[in-house]
């Protein structure tokens, strides 16, 4: 089978970069319910999923980050993520909304975990904290590195991404 030339390898990585952009609404154009979905649970509670794709937030990027129906919706108190100076994200965080992921990294569909992260200390309240055996692991865009968009920890199979540092489906997805 002969190989793909340069040129035509150029073009398809041209033709992914180019790809239009999905109509997406940023979190605050948004309500909870809006975001959710109620379902049942392995131990037969309901718990609020989200109804929708979750989008990496930088304009020109638009990987999907979460699938619908892969996140549990939590609250937590607010300013658990730092934010760089520089940084698109708002200094002082007032999310109070956090996507829960269960199972592994490949819930994901475009994830990067940063290296575990010694001198990186969260609040006692944050979620996971009080199980946590390991370093906090940042998440960004795997396409684009923007972040931390959430967290999780070394050796760990849970995952939390912040609501307001996401973007969402201009629609949920159809039943």
């Amino acid at each position: 089978m002969a190989q793909p030339t340069q040129k035509a390898l150029l073009a398809a990585l041209a033709a992914q970069s180019s790809r239009p952009a999905p109509a997406t609404k940023a979190f605050n154009e948004l309500t909870t319910a809006d975001l959710t979905t109620s379902t049942s649970t392995d131990a037969g509670a309901d718990a609020l999923t989200n109804s929708r794709k979750l989008y990496c937030p930088r304009g020109g990027c638009g990987a999907v980050i979460l699938q619908p129906g892969a996140g549990e919706w939590l609250e937590a108190e607010p300013g658990i993520l730092p934010a760089a100076p520089g940084s698109p994200f708002p200094a002082e965080s007032t999310t109070v909304g956090y996507w829960y992921v269960r199972g592994s990294p490949f819930a994901f569909d475009n994830i990067g975990f940063s290296r575990p992260d010694a001198a990186a200390a969260l609040p006692d309240y944050a979620p996971g904290v009080a199980e946590a055996g390991g370093k906090v692991k940042w998440l960004i865009c795997a396409e684009c590195d923007l972040g931390p968009l959430g967290w999780s920890f070394e050796g760990g199979s849970e995952a939390w991404l912040a609501v307001d540092r996401l973007r969402y489906a201009a629609e949920p997805k159809k039943a």
